[in-house]
């Protein structure tokens, strides 16, 4: 259901502020009203491909914007994509969306986007998919203090012997529910094993160990954990928690130390304001 269209209302542009969603588990939704909009997604593909009758396909991030002046429809979200006004969300997306993206901070919401558009000198056929986490998984559940290392979100890497830590897991689910993003930190731990130790990256959640990373997965991310206790800051990350009382499962979404270039790694570790 497409929400009705004024020719004198115009939702707010953003203002900057937004932020990402926490959680990296998304669907596609689509976005309504992209024909009203059409000199726009000309516009917006004239500056990053090509219009042309053969179609062509942009990926660009989209800013939701709640839009409650509409004067049909005061859960209206507003898409926008480098600025320019391509669609609302769906009615029944935005009913549900609305509220939650406006107790975001800077009440906007920043998400994946796929804008595809074929045109010809009189026609244009268009349209916006966005790629967002449930309306309940925008906010960290437990949020970490803004000073904190927070690595982006990437790769899902399993987490290890959770069995050993069900009393403090069952909490947990009990607490966040049985499938949800939460923030876990990292740490350096040292494994006392029958002829030798090594170290590795524990995983803890609400300041309490969920498991170890792998001898494997601790390389990928031990030189971001030295670094953030060399500097005495504590390191967080999405983590999925998934199970019930019997088995538990703990996986990170993070990107590697290898994966981050030399700017994103200054970016990374620079204080924040708190």
């Amino acid at each position: 259901m497409m929400p009705k269209v004024s020719a004198d209302h115009m939702p707010p542009q953003p203002r900057g502020g937004g932020k990402d969603a926490w959680s990296p588990r998304t669907q596609q939704l689509e976005v309504a009203g992209e024909w009203y909009r059409a000199a726009n997604l000309r516009n917006l593909f004239s500056r990053h491909a090509k219009v042309s009758e053969s179609g062509a396909e942009i990926r660009l991030p989209a800013v939701l914007v709640p839009d409650a002046s509409n004067p049909h429809d005061d859960k209206a979200v507003a898409v926008f994509v480098d600025d320019l006004h391509v669609g609302y969300m769906e009615r029944p997306d935005a009913k549900k969306y609305h509220d939650h993206v406006s107790r975001l901070p800077g009440g906007e919401l920043i998400v994946t986007s796929r804008q595809w558009l074929r045109a010809s000198a009189n026609d244009t056929w268009a349209r916006v998919t966005l790629s967002l986490p449930l309306p309940e998984h925008l906010q960290c559940p437990n949020p970490f203090a803004p000073d904190c290392v927070s690595l982006p979100p990437g790769a899902t890497i399993q987490v290890t012997k959770e069995e050993h830590y069900m009393e403090h897991l069952v909490g947990l689910l009990d607490r966040y529910g049985s499938d949800t993003v939460v923030a876990a930190s990292l740490r350096s731990v040292t494994e006392e094993r029958p002829r030798s130790s090594v170290e590795l990256v524990a995983v803890d959640i609400d300041g309490k160990q969920v498991g170890v990373l792998s001898t494997a997965q601790t390389a990928n991310f031990l030189p971001l954990v030295r670094r953030a206790e060399e500097e005495g800051r504590p390191i967080f990350c999405r983590a999925s928690l998934r199970g019930n009382t019997l088995k538990a499962d703990v996986a990170l979404h993070a990107r590697k130390a290898h994966e981050l270039d030399e700017d994103e790694l200054q970016d990374l570790f620079a204080h924040r304001e708190i």
